[in-house]
């Protein structure tokens, strides 16, 4: 509005900013609606934010720029690159927000830019138009377009690198600090587990045209990175092909079989050690008459914390998926 040098433009982004602010009716201005989902939605201190430095420089340069630009370049920047994306953005946005659990109540922010923004693009897209006759105009637009997007694409990196660092701060912090995950006299069920025990089931799958039957148990071991398992395999049986984000290390404890990893497949019997890499492709089968029972070491308790996404859902084989 500063820069602009037409009443008309300026009255027209005079009135986006009526709506921004609520009208008459200041409980309904934006900053405020969007308060409200940070404070009862996330649950977040609004007084206490740490922001980061890729955010306060987002912030920074979003002001700068419109301060300093020329009309055509403002308008551009917050037409093409800002406000004709919000309903898009804004929609990802949200689809992930109610995946996580985030109540409908909790929305109202993200609807109503979803179905005003587009209004609010409009406006400015009309003002970089008017200034359709100066020099070097379609550049202008499409540098301060291009601009706009990438501040926006260098937040979302920047936040889902630290949120990638975040969730394994708490291990780094531990081995740092010396921090022993035990007490000096620990339970004796947290260091040590006889076979035959009982043992949490995680998985387990039976299908007989594909000649599954297996399960897996977890050693309730309260571990950090390593997760230990038990595998269990019928005989003559096994279990489906697969692959996962962590790593593995079969030790072999009875039984005899043969076990795929990727294109090479290797016999196995009591005492043997098997690795199988992470995303390697993968099955366990048991040649012989009895139980094969393998001690599966995996880092799956740390790559639960370093793997965005949930990986079962492609590399697992559910039993629909089997029948198909």
């Amino acid at each position: 509005m500063a820069n602009c040098d037409s009443d008309f433009h300026r009255s027209r982004l005079s009135e986006n900013l009526w709506e921004e602010g609520g009208g008459i009716a200041p409980e309904k201005r934006h900053a405020e609606i969007f308060r409200r989902f940070l404070t009862e939605g996330l649950e977040i201190d609004v007084s206490n934010i740490d922001y980061l430095h890729s955010t306060r420089f987002f912030v920074r340069e979003y002001l700068d720029f419109c301060m300093h630009s020329h009309p055509t370049a403002g308008s551009a920047f917050l037409s093409l690159g800002t406000e004709g994306i919000v309903a898009r953005m804004y929609g990802i946005l949200l689809e992930g927000l109610i995946k996580a659990g985030i109540e409908e109540e909790h929305t109202a922010f993200f609807r109503l830019h979803m179905e005003c923004d587009d209004e609010h693009a409009e406006t400015l897209e009309k003002m970089m138009i008017s200034y359709a006759g100066t020099p070097d105009w379609y550049n202008t637009c499409y540098r301060s377009m291009t601009y706009a997007l990438s501040l926006r694409e260098r937040f979302f990196d920047k936040l889902y690198e630290y949120l990638e660092i975040r969730r394994i701060r708490p291990i780094i912090d531990a081995i740092q600090n010396k921090v022993s995950l035990l007490p000096d006299l620990p339970r004796t069920s947290d260091i040590h587990y006889r076979m035959g025990e009982a043992a949490p089931a995680l998985y387990s799958n039976v299908n007989e045209r594909l000649t599954i039957d297996f399960n897996v148990e977890r050693i309730p071991f309260p571990t950090e990175v390593f997760d230990p398992r038990l595998l269990r395999i019928a005989p003559q049986k096994n279990n489906e092909r697969h692959k996962h984000p962590h790593e593995s290390i079969f030790y072999v404890i009875k039984g005899t079989g043969t076990v795929h990893v990727n294109e090479a497949q290797v016999d196995i019997k009591a005492g043997d050690v098997v690795f199988v890499p992470r995303w390697a492709m993968h099955q366990s089968v048991n040649t012989g008459e009895e139980e094969l029972l393998i001690l599966a070491l995996t880092d799956f308790t740390l790559t639960e914390k370093t793997f965005f996404g949930d990986h079962l859902r492609s590399t697992r084989l559910t039993g629909t998926q089997a029948d198909r």
